[in-house]
């Protein structure tokens, strides 16, 4: 099973493409669906977190689940659930159909991520492992780019509703997953039968678990944090819908660089050089950002960019590592680093959202953005990767 499929491989990059998109419908029109609504941005962090909740928190369960019952399931039925209910967003007429369009579409991305993390790692030979998983990440966060771009386009030119038509893309791609990724047989997938207790219990008791699940949750509260409140922001300083998409845009974008730029760097400077670097370049970042974003915006605007490549550098490493320190538990661990970490920091975001309707969105991002660099110290802690 460890020989490289080329084909599965490549149609898991795609349908982690596509399900992301969907998910980065959401961050750009929040404001202006909000507005509609007559929602505050208290009250619209607060769903944001709910749907967290639902996709993010949920996914060591997934991952467990995908782990010991190594069906296609998880990937096929989590594309459906989030192509067909996220675009519904401009459907919704009150707070309450927002919030089960949002979550029910967020349970889906919850479902597809820790299994086809999984498959990706099956799927690959040991030599291509970590360029796989760089692709695998760095074209989920392309997806995730793109996904404001389309929303902000159609939110202003032809309407939220229109973005129903999407759901097509999603149905298609979830096909190709039932086609081009093979069945896993009954005999390997019986393999991990080990009590979702007694798992969680040796993944937290690990310390150098920990600290990789604790860095993917700093990275994850350092983008989320940019990319959900700075939107308020920018609209209350008179930017449309289309000038936020696309800021958010190459936001991501340069996320996704820095994910494919990560096993290049790793190489030439080291896995625990990348992770410090990484980690510190947000701080100085956020405060470049804090004092140009209203006298000098293009500056603010690239400093804003650059804080998504650094923030997304050592994500592939964090992964591969994980999967490196307990190898048993390859869902799992991906539901606890690529889905349980994110989903406490979404859930924070509510918390956020009512600091920063406070004290300012500025000043909350100058505080969250101190904690990674005071965390860098850890990174000794750390495991070197084994190649």
């Amino acid at each position: 099973m460890k020989n490289t499929n080329k084909k599965a491989v490549r149609t898991l990059w795609a349908g982690h493409a596509t399900v992301d998109i969907y998910s980065g419908f959401v961050n750009p029109i929040m404001p202006f669906l909000a507005a509609n609504l007559g929602i505050t941005l208290a009250v619209s962090t607060f769903i944001l977190s709910l749907s967290h909740l639902c996709s993010s928190m949920m996914q060591p369960i997934f991952g467990y689940l995908s782990d010991f019952w190594r069906k296609r399931f998880f990937m096929f039925f989590g594309l459906l659930l989030s192509s067909m209910f996220l675009p519904l967003l401009g459907f919704a007429h009150n707070v309450y159909t927002l919030s089960a369009f949002l979550i029910i579409g967020s349970i889906g991305n919850g479902f597809f991520h820790p299994q086809a993390t999984s498959f990706v790692n099956i799927y690959s030979s040991p030599k291509d492992l970590a360029k796989n998983m760089s692709i695998f990440l760095a074209i989920g966060t392309l997806g995730f780019s793109l996904g404001p771009v389309v929303s902000s386009f159609f939110i202003q030119f032809f309407g939220a509703k229109v973005l129903s038509l999407t759901s097509i893309i999603g149905l298609t791609v979830a096909a190709l997953i039932l086609i081009n990724v093979p069945k896993i047989s009954d005999k390997i997938s019986k393999v991990n039968n080990i009590h979702f207790r007694t798992a969680v219990k040796e993944i937290f008791t690990s310390k150098p678990m920990l600290i990789l699940i604790m860095f993917s949750a700093l990275k994850s509260l350092a983008t989320q944090s940019c990319s959900i409140l700075l939107p308020f922001l920018w609209k209350s300083l008179g930017y449309s819908a289309m000038n936020i998409g696309m800021l958010l845009f190459f936001f991501l974008i340069a996320g996704a660089a820095g994910t494919v730029a990560s096993a290049k760097l790793e190489k030439m400077i080291g896995t625990k050089q990348v992770m410090v670097m990484s980690f510190c370049a947000i701080l100085p970042l956020t405060l470049l950002f804090a004092f140009t974003y209203k006298t000098l915006p293009f500056v603010s605007f690239g400093t804003f960019i650059l804080i998504g490549f650094f923030a997304m550098l050592s994500v592939p490493i964090n992964m591969v590592l994980a999967h490196q320190v307990m190898p048993q538990y390859k869902s799992l661990i991906s539901g606890f680093i690529g889905g349980f970490s994110w989903g406490i920091v979404g859930l924070s975001m509510s918390l956020c959202g009512l600091l920063a309707q406070n004290f300012g969105i500025v000043n909350v991002l100058i505080v969250v953005a101190i904690l990674p660099t005071a965390c860098s110290i850890l990174v000794k802690y750390v495991p070197d990767r084994q190649y």
